[in-house]
């Protein structure tokens, strides 16, 4: 009888040591779930201001007066829907050796800045629309064509007005492409180059937050995450 007893005791004792070890281990994995779920909220959290920088080209609609200008823009974005920024336009090589803006004039140089302004109308899961508008100053080197000219060379300011709409199809969260069309103005008496007019661009769109994003957590806290539970589990 009292063998009996022991043994029973000896196995209520393991009984009750196997239940504090498994409320142990589950208490620590409870412990790693909540501290992994505070690190996603905080590496996806919602920022008031976050840097933009964007890198495009733009060509005009006009076959007899094609031009490509370099784009550069950079700035911050506010509350996820309004950008401010700065950008630097300029012609390309292609446009100045291969194409005249204008019969009349050979440019030398053809550039401008501006300060711009793109609203998000639009920011869905796989398609985002923007509306960007922008004013700016610049200026242009050209050497008359004409050769009763004797190769004069003029210059000019001009301060070119432009909007649009822009479209980004996201069939990945970091990676999409760009499409925009827009409209740009230039006063008449300052349009000596028929810079103004329709223009289009085409380009890839990253998110390169999302990418940094996406490997802070499934790359580094979920690892991590993984690790530690596995490690508890097998002792």
């Amino acid at each position: 009888m009292r063998c009996f007893l022991a043994t029973i005791t000896a196995l209520l004792f393991l009984q009750i040591s196997f239940a504090q070890t498994d409320t142990l281990k589950k208490h620590k994995i409870d412990s790693l779930t909540l501290k992994l779920e505070q690190d996603s909220i905080h590496t996806f959290r919602f920022k008031k201001l976050r840097p933009y920088v964007n890198i495009d080209s733009q060509s005009s609609f006009k076959s007899s007066n094609h031009t490509i200008m370099g784009v550069y823009q950079a700035g911050v974005i506010v509350n996820e829907y309004h950008t401010f920024g700065l950008g630097f336009y300029n012609l390309t090589n292609f446009s100045k050796n291969n194409t005249s803006i204008d019969a009349l004039y050979k440019v030398k140089q053809f550039s401008f800045v501006n300060i711009f302004y793109e609203y998000f109308l639009m920011n869905k899961r796989f398609l985002e629309i923007d509306t960007p508008f922008e004013i700016g100053v610049g200026g242009f080197q050209a050497q008359v064509n004409d050769s009763a000219s004797n190769g004069i060379n003029i210059s000019k300011l001009f301060v070119p007005l432009g909007a649009g709409v822009k479209f980004i199809v996201k069939p990945v969260r970091w990676i999409g492409l760009s499409s925009m069309i827009g409209y740009r103005y230039i006063p008449y008496k300052q349009n000596i180059l028929g810079y103004a007019g329709f223009f289009y661009s085409f380009g890839v769109w990253i998110d390169f937050r999302q990418i940094y994003r996406d490997i802070k957590y499934y790359g580094v806290q979920k690892k991590r995450y993984r690790r530690s539970v596995n490690s508890i589990l097998a002792n």
